[in-house]
């Protein structure tokens, strides 16, 4: 199995690799985890490093769910199966797809009892380029829309770079002062929005 992996920045994709390798090693198989930090295009070299490897399976947890739809469409012309985890890979032809209901995960966010009702609150997303982000945020407006809350702006960190959280928090601190809430896209995100 080849696995490539968008980054091992926040511990949840490191946590995911041990549980995956350990659990296909004791189910036999071999597992070649790759880090493709942050880089579509280095992500592109390791999946076609894998087609030319002869793996029987390809594991992608993407970096742009739009970006690996031809390397998607090599694997699958060798006979390797795909598997899309956590993130969908768009306009492809994968075999699995594995992820969280992205919408309720939104829908949960919202849910948190606070007495946000009436009030406003600020979104700062992981990156456009997830197709997840755009589920989780659809249940999460459901919510504050039938609550009646606010969103007072909302901004996406590309590569979902926490950092970005930190630089629109500092660059908008009238916004951020007006907000009841801050919803962070995870909790890289939410501990540099905390920090600053």
């Amino acid at each position: 199995i080849g696995m490539s992996f968008v980054s091992f920045v926040i511990e949840r994709w490191q946590t995911d690799r041990d549980i995956f390798v350990s659990t296909a090693k004791e189910l036999g198989a071999e597992v070649n985890v790759q880090n493709a930090n942050g880089d579509l295009e280095q992500q592109k070299k390791q999946i076609n490093y894998f087609i030319d490897k002869g793996m029987d399976v390809i594991v992608i947890i993407c970096i742009d769910s739009e970006g690996l739809a031809e390397q998607v469409q090599k694997a699958k012309e060798a006979g390797i199966k795909v598997i899309a985890y956590a993130r969908m890979i768009m306009d492809s032809d994968i075999d699995l797809y594995i992820t969280f209901d992205n919408e309720r995960v939104g829908t949960m966010m919202g849910e948190v009892d606070n007495g946000l009702s009436g009030g406003k609150v600020l979104m700062l997303g992981g990156s456009a380029v997830d197709s997840n982000v755009a589920m989780v945020e659809k249940g999460f407006r459901k919510v504050m829309e039938d609550h009646q809350v606010t969103i007072l702006d909302s901004m996406h960190a590309d590569g979902w770079k926490a950092e970005l959280a930190a630089a629109y928090v500092y660059d908008h601190m009238d916004v951020v002062s007006e907000a009841d809430a801050i919803m962070c896209g995870n909790d890289d995100l939410a501990r540099k929005a905390v920090h600053a």
